[in-house]
């Protein structure tokens, strides 16, 4: 099986966990696009295989599709929405414009934003020759390595649904931080060191 087969399969895969838990949910990120589309919406290149793979499955959250009644959490992890494929121009135009600024995101211009957390802060990939990995960028001009790439992170949100890090709670889609970092060691046993973090005792 090819790379980007098995991405896609892994994403697949994961959409279903997210669907049985959410039904809907797949039709609320609506049909994927070719990869003409997604290098035509998607300015920053090379665009890692894994990026390809996600949206060649599915758009990304649709309103207009939420407006034929989603009675569930949109959240593709808790408090993030994937990114819809047509609003990447407008979202890497917001981080250009704010980069410029004397105090800017920890958003650098080689990474691509693919999820979108509390409408602020972004998990973004690197597109690198070297580093094509997975970090979480805030507002406050910080970035946290996730992992080494959107495979890993596929595979890495898949078990946090397996596991219950990720749960309903009523009507919000909630997190056992813990054990989401636990998981995250289990793919990333460098994730303290790369952030200058420390585990709790």
């Amino acid at each position: 099986m090819k790379k980007r087969e098995k991405i896609e399969r892994d994403f697949q895969n994961l959409l279903e966990i997210i669907e049985n838990q959410r039904p809907g949910y797949i039709a609320a990120m609506d049909e994927g696009v070719s990869d003409e589309i997604i290098r035509d919406c998607i300015k920053i290149h090379p665009i890692p295989e894994g990026l390809m793979a996600i949206y060649s499955c599915v758009k990304g959250l649709s309103v207009s599709k939420l407006i034929e009644k989603f009675d569930y959490p949109t959240d593709f992890i808790p408090g993030c929405d994937l990114i819809n494929i047509y609003e990447f121009d407008k979202i890497i135009n917001l981080l250009k414009a704010v980069h410029r600024n004397p105090e800017p995101w920890a958003w650098q211009p080689d990474m691509i934003p693919f999820l979108v957390y509390c409408d602020v802060d972004y998990y973004c990939v690197r597109t690198l020759p070297s580093d094509q990995s997975v970090v979480f960028c805030s507002k406050e001009n910080q970035w946290i390595t996730i992992c080494q790439n959107i495979e890993d992170f596929i595979l890495i949100i898949t078990e946090c649904y397996k596991q219950n890090a990720y749960f309903l709670d009523n009507v919000y889609l909630e997190k056992n931080y813990d054990l989401e970092e636990k998981i995250i060691l289990n793919f990333n046993p460098n994730y303290y060191s790369q952030n200058d973090l420390k585990p709790e005792a």
